[in-house]
């Protein structure tokens, strides 16, 4: 089974990372990345390990580098999003099957050509829909996912223009999917709603509900992780990288 990479948003700062996996140190030409290697799969706190990392700090050439140095063949990510539109309810896990970006793309191409025709795999996509049954609630299959760049969140006009070619809004996945996609690394995203948009719900948008529907949500996107992980155990492969090596098998994910 080809090995894979998760990587996980806000809803993972602190605790402990997913039993059984060692903290790794991994240096790439971006800069160095600590992660958590498990038997037959890697996860990365997408925000930092220490200390939380805005999303337009997040270093997502390091990321895509790291994970591919660690023998990464296919990768999801777990993000934190909006709802664009009034009827998505609060908790809905989003699989969606496309996705936009507000800004320019990063790439790692200087003078080269290099393209990609953009994608959400489908394969993958099918395992986090199996992994959203588990998780339980109301489940979004398809869709699509609209970046912004951050840190603010939206302004209504952004809202209700992006609502009329999306369905939810993040920060970060639109960047890891492009990323990795270029190093040859499948990707696709799950995303659980913790807001709505500004704009969008019935009262104002603050960052107090925010961050509480976000906490109401963190054990579902714990649960997401642990669901991956336990369908990729198998064999560890090469792990040549790293200094960084704490003992963490905790029980917690």
């Amino acid at each position: 089974m080809a090995r894979l990479g998760i990587i996980g948003g806000s809803a993972f700062l602190g605790g402990e990372p997913p039993a059984g996996t060692e903290g790794r140190r991994v240096e790439t030409e971006r800069g160095d990345v600590r992660l958590h290697v498990g038997d037959g799969f890697v996860f990365l706190r997408r925000h930092g390990e220490d200390a939380y990392r805005p999303p337009h700090r997040v270093p997502h050439h390091a990321h895509a580098l790291a994970l591919e140095q660690l023998g990464v063949e296919r990768a999801v990510g777990l993000c934190s999003v909006g709802a664009l539109h009034r009827e998505m309810a609060l908790g809905t896990v989003a699989v969606p099957d496309d996705y936009l970006s507000l800004r320019a793309p990063p790439t790692f191409a200087g003078d080269e050509r290099l393209h990609i025709v953009p994608e959400l795999d489908a394969e993958l996509r099918r395992l986090l829909l199996a992994v959203a049954a588990e998780v339980g609630g109301p489940v979004l299959d398809g869709g699509v996912y609209a970046e912004t760049a951050g840190p603010r969140f939206e302004t209504r006009a952004e809202v209700r223009m992006l609502a009329d070619y999306a369905d939810v809004v993040g920060m970060t996945g639109a960047s890891e999917a492009t990323l990795l996609q270029e190093r040859g690394v499948p990707y696709a995203l799950l995303g659980i709603v913790d807001n709505h948009a500004h704009g969008v719900g019935d009262g104002e948008l603050t960052l107090e509900d925010f961050e509480r529907e976000k906490e109401k949500n963190r054990e579902r996107a714990r649960s997401a992780l642990a669901a991956l992980a336990e369908r990729h155990r198998g064999p560890r492969g090469s792990e040549e990288e790293g200094e960084w090596r704490e003992p963490t098998g905790g029980a917690g994910t």
